[in-house]
Order: C-alpha cells, then sequence, then structure tokens
C-alpha cells in the first residue's frame, strides 16, 4: 500500500504530498501543515492506494492534527 497526503489549499486547490512510509509520518505531515497558519483551513485527506491500485480516501479527525 503507498501512503499520499491531500492538501486542498483553500479549500479549491488540491495536491498530492508523498508517499508516506506509514500513517504515523503522514500524521506528523498533517500537523505541520495545519500548524503553519491556524486561521487558513486547507483540507487535508488521507490516501491510501492499496496493491492491487484501489484509493481509498479517509478524513482526519480534528484531534489527530491539532497543534
Amino acid at each position: 500500500m503507498t501512503r499520499w497526503l491531500i492538501v486542498v489549499e483553500g479549500d479549491i486547490e488540491p495536491h498530492l504530498d508523498g508517499p508516506y512510509k506509514n500513517d504515523q509520518r503522514r500524521t506528523a505531515a498533517a500537523r505541520r501543515h495545519r500548524g503553519k497558519d491556524l486561521e487558513k483551513r486547507d483540507g487535508l485527506f488521507r490516501l491510501d492506494i492499496s496493491d492491487s491500485g484501489s484509493p481509498h480516501i479517509h478524513a482526519f479527525g480534528a484531534r489527530e492534527i491539532s497543534p
């Protein structure tokens, strides 16, 4: 499985960061991104792509990525 971070800048412009070795590193990257500007609320999502190529998108819980 490959793990990516989807960042939707201003909830308008999406881009991918990664891939990440594990979910802990991806979550840490999401925390760093969220901590840059507390007023800016970009959309942050997990994207997992299975070995067979199936994508799965998951939301972060607010407590997971709060500074």
